[in-house]
């Protein structure tokens, strides 16, 4: 069938592309983690060293480079976009970005779980609590409320703390925004034991929303959860429980 017409669903190499992008099935080192990070310090970083940028944007083709005609019509978008907007910094289109990354998710929806789960329209209880986990300990905040390179976990403890802290009043719209990222994890995790625990992380976001601002702070649900991931396959080492894993490894902003 020709490669033009045939559906990602049937082409190995356009589901080979796809699950390598997003990730699928464990999550660890994916190509689309990169893609957010970069979104996120382009910004910033971008105009001191656009190239840096640009490599993201020739990988994102080679890793599509086998895969059907539709698919590599996605990424192109996405490619562009690392090679042209960061050098803009703080005028770089992240409207344009978001359409981009939500256009290959859309594409590659039918061979990858985590793309299908990018629109968030999944049912209850269906998704992969490996691809939960990845999203709290290891996904930029690039299309959250923070618009940052952290992850989730890192954002949590501005607000509530890892240990006991008073919760900050004049961030209470990014408390709201976390609780609810938070409820909708719950909702559709297919794993009971990190539903439990992400029940626990959100409990001191509610309390806040609730008027209580004192904290005891996320050390130990995240003591629970991290456990609970790995059994659910998704490997957190005790770095990343203890949120450690909050570095990029290069010279440009990362996770912190």
């Amino acid at each position: 069938m020709d490669d033009s017409t045939s559906s990602p669903s049937e082409d190995p190499a356009t589901v080979s592309s796809c699950r390598s992008f997003w990730g699928d099935p464990n999550y660890g080192a994916r190509l689309s983690r990169d893609v957010l990070d970069r979104a996120a310090t382009a910004p910033s970083a971008g105009p001191s060293d656009p190239d840096f940028y640009a490599l993201t944007g020739e990988d994102v083709e080679k890793e599509f480079s086998e895969a059907s005609a539709p698919i590599r019509e996605a990424a192109d978008p996405l490619a562009t976009w690392m090679r042209e907007q960061p050098a803009r910094g703080s005028d770089a289109d992240l409207d344009a970005f978001e359409d981009a990354w939500a256009g290959l998710a859309s594409a590659c929806a039918p061979s990858s779980e985590a793309a299908a789960w990018v629109g968030g329209d999944g049912e209850a209880g269906t998704k992969p609590a490996a691809l939960v986990c990845a999203d709290v300990f290891d996904t930029p905040s690039t299309l959250t409320i923070f618009h940052n390179a952290n992850v989730l976990t890192s954002n949590m403890f501005k607000l509530v703390g890892r240990s006991a802290m008073t919760v900050p009043e004049d961030r209470i719209d990014e408390v709201q925004a976390t609780r609810d990222l938070l409820e909708e994890q719950i909702d559709v995790v297919d794993d009971d034991a990190v539903r439990e625990a992400l029940t626990d992380i959100q409990q001191p976001f509610t309390d806040a929303l609730h008027g209580d601002l004192y904290s005891d702070g996320l050390q130990e649900p995240l003591d629970r959860l991290g456990p609970a991931c790995t059994d659910a396959g998704y490997f957190v080492s005790p770095s990343d429980d203890d949120s450690q894993h909050d570095g990029d490894d290069s010279q440009h902003d990362g996770l912190v």
